[in-house]
């Protein structure tokens, strides 16, 4: 073979091995610079962490962690003030915002992604909720109504509210608070017939009452804010169904309606 020839080929085999080196070098830079994006990124986790996370009265979360679920209740029909309750279909978790009408901004149904680097989980008993750093005396405060959006997104413009698990009163305890659920077949118990949902103190004013429902075995108490907007008016007796979200007064549990979910059984054709 000639030497010209020659000196051809081998030009050209080196210039393929540079290729390929190149080729390497390439794709190792690409997988290295995912590696970092991966490392640096945030880790999305179910609410039930949360409740693992949260082994002390108030824990700073300074992973970069992300929460999503939807609304399953606010202040739309007044029955919570300055919360809101995120669901994901197993756990249901409170987050404290320092705002009235909530439901302008977060409304009934939507999905939401929440970045907790940052935030402070607070425990009371069985309760948690997610807010920033105490100031005083309580386990987290609320967060700041100018800083809402710096940890709360809307994941997408669709509202719709998400379905509650369908659950009997023997159901519920004390490892369900603010998980969003359905009891079916409840009836007001004979004694609170004819009452409205919320009593007057001696000044005059409505307070947070319970009304308890039985299924004919078991009894379980709803819970009403005096800020309901229907705080006046008089309960249901009929068998009914009830939607809302299990909570705890003084130690028992109970239920507090979302969006005044409660429609007598034969209403539904059930």
């Amino acid at each position: 073979m000639p030497v010209r020839e020659r000196s051809v080929i081998i030009l050209r085999c080196a210039m393929r091995e540079i290729v390929r080196v190149c080729s390497y070098l390439i794709v190792a830079l690409v997988v290295a610079c995912s590696d970092v994006e991966d490392s640096d990124g945030s880790r999305e986790i179910a609410i039930a962490d949360i409740y693992s996370m949260a082994t002390a009265r108030t824990t700073p979360i300074k992973e970069d962690l992300i929460l999503r679920g939807y609304i399953s209740a606010n202040d739309k029909r007044g029955e919570f003030q300055r919360c809101f309750i995120l669901s994901d279909g197993t756990c249901g978790l409170k987050v404290e915002v320092d705002m009235d009408n909530i439901e302008s901004v977060l409304p009934l149904g939507t999905m939401v992604t929440i970045s907790c680097s940052g935030l402070y989980i607070g425990r009371e008993g069985r309760s948690v909720a997610l807010g920033v750093k105490p100031t005083d005396s309580y386990c987290v405060d609320r967060i700041p109504e100018d800083r809402l959006l710096n940890y709360i997104t809307i994941s997408d413009g669709s509202y719709a509210m998400p379905t509650p698990a369908v659950v009997t009163i023997s159901d519920i305890d004390e490892g369900n608070i603010f998980r969003y659920v359905a009891v079916k077949n409840l009836m007001l118990v004979d004694k609170e017939r004819g009452l409205s949902w919320c009593d007057k103190d001696a000044e005059g004013n409505y307070i947070l009452t319970l009304r308890h429902f039985t299924d004919g075995e078991n009894t379980i108490a709803i819970a009403t804010a005096p800020t309901a907007t229907y705080c006046d008016e008089e309960v249901l007796w009929d068998s009914v169904i009830c939607v809302g979200v299990v909570d705890i007064y003084d130690g028992e549990v109970a239920l507090r309606l979302s969006d005044y979910q409660i429609s007598p059984i034969s209403n539904m054709g059930q």
